[in-house]
C-alpha cells in the first residue's frame, strides 16, 4: 500500500545566537490558504515569501492554481497559475531565485507528466521550460552546488525508474546523468555538506527499500552506501547542523497485509562512515510527518498519520523534538490543526510554517485536504547573565 508524499525535510535555514537557547515552543494558527490543498509543491523564495503550487483540493479536483504566503502579513495571496494542472509536482528553488516545477500527474486521465515549468517571483508568472526525457512522478529533485538540479527516480504509468537527469537553469535543458543503483519511487534525497547527494528508501517493485546510495556530481555516478536499519517508506530526512542526516518516521507500507507497521526508531547517517546508526525512538510512531531543523539544532517532528483501525482521523496531534545531544525525543506541544503530508518551511524568524495537507473533516468524509495553516514558534531563553557573560552550560 503506497502512501505517496512529496516532502522529506524542511525548506530554509535559521541560525540561533549563542546567547539564546530553545526553551520550548507552541503552535499558532495563521490565516487560511486560499483553497484547501494537499499533495502540493512548495519553495521558499529569496524575499522570505513561500510559494505553494498544484496539488489536490478535493477528490478529483486537481489544482493549477498557486499562492504565496507572506510572513510580513501572516496571510496567503494569489499569484499566477501553472501552465498545466499538476498533482504531487516535484518543486525545487533555484540558485537565481526562480523555482523549478516538474513532473507530477495531470491531464484528464491523471497521467504522469514529463513537462516542466519555471516560476519567476519577479513577475509572479509561470512559463514552460525544457521537458524531461519522459514522464516522471514522485521523483526527487536536489539543487547541486553548481546550480544544476539532480532529478532521480520516480514512477511512470507503470515503471519504477532508476534513471536520473540534470536540469541546467542557464539553458533550460534536461540532460541524462548516471542511473540509480536501484530503481525507486519517492526516494528521500538530501545534499550533503561535501556536495554529494544521499538518496535512500522509497519504494521498489516489491515494496519499501532499505538501500541507500550517494550521487557524486564530479563523476555523475551513483554508488551504494550503508543501508537503512530496515525497509521503510514515507519517512523524513533532515540534515543536521553537524552535517549528519536524521531519518525519522515512516512505515513498512502494509505490504505484508493488514495495517502498516509504523517504525518509531530513528537513525542518523554519518557521511564520514557511510553508515546509519540508531538515534532514539519516537513516543508517537507516525508516517507522512513534517520534520524540520529548529534554531538550536534540535529537530521538530509534527503531525503525520497513524492508522489504528478506530473510526475518525488518523492524524497524530502531538509533536516531538529530537535532541542531537541525547539522541532522544520529547513531546513539544500539540498542533492547532493535526495534519499529515504537510510540507514544512523554515521562515526567516526561525518559526516553521505548516500549511495544507490532510486533516480531519468529520466522521462522514474522514480526512480531506485542508486550507488551515499554522506556525510552530520556538521560545527562546536568554542565557546572558547580568554581568554580560554567557551561561556556560550546554
Amino acid at each position: 500500500m503506497r502512501r505517496l508524499h512529496p516532502i522529506a525535510c524542511a525548506i530554509g535555514a535559521f541560525v540561533l545566537s549563542s546567547a539564546d537557547a530553545l526553551a520550548g515552543g507552541s503552535f499558532h494558527r495563521s490565516a487560511d490558504m486560499a483553497t484547501p490543498r494537499a499533495s502540493y509543491g512548495t519553495a521558499l523564495l529569496p524575499d522570505g515569501r513561500v510559494l505553494f503550487t498544484g496539488g489536490i483540493a478535493d477528490f478529483g479536483v486537481h489544482l493549477v492554481q498557486a499562492e504565496l504566503y507572506d510572513p510580513a502579513t501572516d496571510a496567503f495571496v494569489p499569484t499566477g497559475s501553472m501552465t498545466e494542472v499538476r498533482m504531487r509536482p516535484t518543486v525545487v528553488a533555484l540558485a537565481d531565485g526562480r523555482v523549478l516545477v516538474l513532473g507530477g500527474r495531470g491531464g484528464k486521465t491523471g497521467d504522469a507528466l514529463g513537462t516542466a515549468e519555471i516560476y519567476d517571483p519577479a513577475t509572479g508568472q509561470f512559463s514552460a521550460t525544457g521537458s524531461m526525457a519522459g514522464p516522471r512522478y514522485v521523483a526527487s529533485a536536489t539543487l547541486l552546488e553548481d546550480g544544476t538540479v539532480l532529478v532521480a527516480g520516480g514512477l511512470t504509468a507503470r515503471d519504477v525508474l532508476a534513471t536520473a537527469e540534470l536540469y541546467d537553469p542557464a539553458t533550460g535543458v534536461f540532460s541524462a546523468t548516471g542511473s540509480l543503483v536501484e530503481a525507486r519511487i519517492q526516494p528521500l534525497a538530501v545534499r550533503l555538506a561535501d556536495g554529494r547527494v544521499l538518496i535512500a528508501g522509497g519504494d521498489g517493485l516489491g515494496g519499501p527499500l532499505a538501500s541507500a546510495e550517494l550521487y557524486d556530481p564530479l563523476t555523475g555516478t551513483f554508488a551504494p552506501t550503508g543501508d537503512l536499519p530496515e525497509p521503510r517508506e514515507v519517512q523524513s530526512f533532515v540534515r543536521l547542523a553537524d552535517g549528519r542526516v536524521l531519518m525519522v518516521g515512516g512505515s513498512d507500507g502494509g505490504y505484508n497485509g493488514g495495517f502498516p507497521i509504523y517504525l518509531p526508531d530513528a537513525a542518523v547517517y554519518d557521511p564520514a562512515s557511510g553508515a546509519f546508526t540508531p538515534a532514539g525512538t519516537l513516543a508517537h510512531a507516525r508516517e507522512l510527518q513534517s520534520a524540520a531543523l529548529l534554531p538550536d539544532g534540535r529537530v521538530l517532528v509534527a503531525g503525520g498519520a497513524h492508522l489504528a483501525g478506530e473510526p475518525g482521523s488518523v492524524t497524530v496531534p502531538i509533536a516531538e523534538a529530537w535532541n542531537p545531544a541525547t539522541a532522544r525525543f520529547e513531546d513539544i506541544g500539540t498542533m492547532a490543526v493535526p495534519r499529515y503530508e504537510a510540507m514544512p518551511v523554515t521562515l526567516a524568524d526561525g518559526s516553521i510554517l505548516l500549511a495544507g495537507g490532510w486533516a480531519f473533516a468529520g466522521d462522514t468524509v474522514g480526512d480531506m485536504p485542508t486550507a488551515a495553516a499554522e506556525r510552530f514558534v520556538p521560545e527562546f531563553a536568554d542565557l546572558v547573565f547580568a554581568d554580560g557573560f554567557d551561561d556556560p552550560s550546554p
